[in-house]
């Protein structure tokens, strides 16, 4: 059960780290809001192992999203947002983990564990995916297998592709070893602030990284399907966005008008964290 203080230093950190993040850019004004409401409720259901997974998300997204951004830029330009997140991208990465942590502070479940650990680690895979395999030269549809240009929706690429088992597996790990330092501190005197938490092993880290990858995948299918997809009627460029970046009103060509990128970030989440749930029952 969260403590007073636990609670209170949850308060606390959030707000610091919000700060930080919209002072680096990496935030926008609602964004630091939702994203102090999703670590503040995260932290005081969860505890700090859960907290810390949401902030590995955070920390090394938003590093990737920096790397190389100019090489990327030219390819990125056409998405719907930037890298400064709003309240929409930190919810639709965000919300149902949060939900998932209620639902174990209400009724305690190692599969619940496993399901939180699995949507954050299918958003992390999502966003290495994207960010690291921009800089592939070889992307292809997820539907046909056929290339596309990189950087688009529902397009992937095997340097993003290893991105993204890449991270399903260290978000995987992060899990465990954040429970056992948890563990270890709540019985070192520190009670009021590490309580006991489960501790998975192989087989957990395993079903986390599984159900994360394929909810990444997910994610791509859903964004060549569903995702909104327009085209620019002044210069004929493909875009996520009903204005072009020119200015010019763009035409829907593809998907659906109300589902964009946050959407399918949304989704993919869900698809991650059920399938971890799913596994986590049968096989832990």
């Amino acid at each position: 059960m969260a403590s007073q203080v636990n609670t209170l230093v949850g308060l606390i950190i959030t707000l610091l780290i919000a700060i930080f993040a919209f002072k680096k850019r990496q935030l926008n004004e609602k964004g630091v809001i939702a994203a102090m409401g999703v670590g503040f409720v995260i932290f005081a259901l969860g505890g700090w192992s859960w907290f810390l997974l949401l902030v590995s998300f955070f920390v090394s997204s938003s590093a990737w999203s920096k790397f190389k951004r100019k090489q990327k830029d030219e390819f990125a330009s056409e998405h719907e947002k930037g890298d400064i997140r709003d309240a929409w991208q930190v919810l639709a990465n965000s919300l149902f983990a949060t939900v998932l942590a209620a639902v174990h502070f209400l009724q305690p479940d190692a599969a619940l564990f496993a399901a939180f650990a699995a949507a954050v680690a299918t958003v992390t895979a999502d966003t290495w995916a994207t960010e690291i395999g921009m800089l592939d030269a070889k992307a292809y549809s997820v539907l046909t297998g056929k290339k596309a240009q990189r950087g688009q929706s529902g397009v992937v690429s095997l340097l993003g592709l290893g991105a993204s088992a890449g991270a399903a597996l260290l978000i995987g790990i992060l899990a465990v070893l954040f429970n056992a330092l948890n563990n270890y501190l709540a019985k070192s005197g520190f009670s009021d602030v590490f309580y006991p938490q489960f501790i998975g092993d192989v087989n957990f880290v395993l079903i986390v990284a599984f159900a994360a990858f394929v909810g990444s995948l997910a994610d791509s299918v859903f964004g060549a399907i569903l995702q909104a997809r327009y085209v620019c009627e002044r210069d004929g460029k493909q875009t996520e966005r009903p204005i072009h970046s020119c200015g010019s009103k763009s035409k829907l060509v593809k998907g659906f008008s109300v589902i964009d990128n946050d959407s399918v970030n949304f989704l993919a989440s869900v698809v991650g964290g059920l399938l971890a749930y799913g596994l986590a029952v049968w096989f832990l």
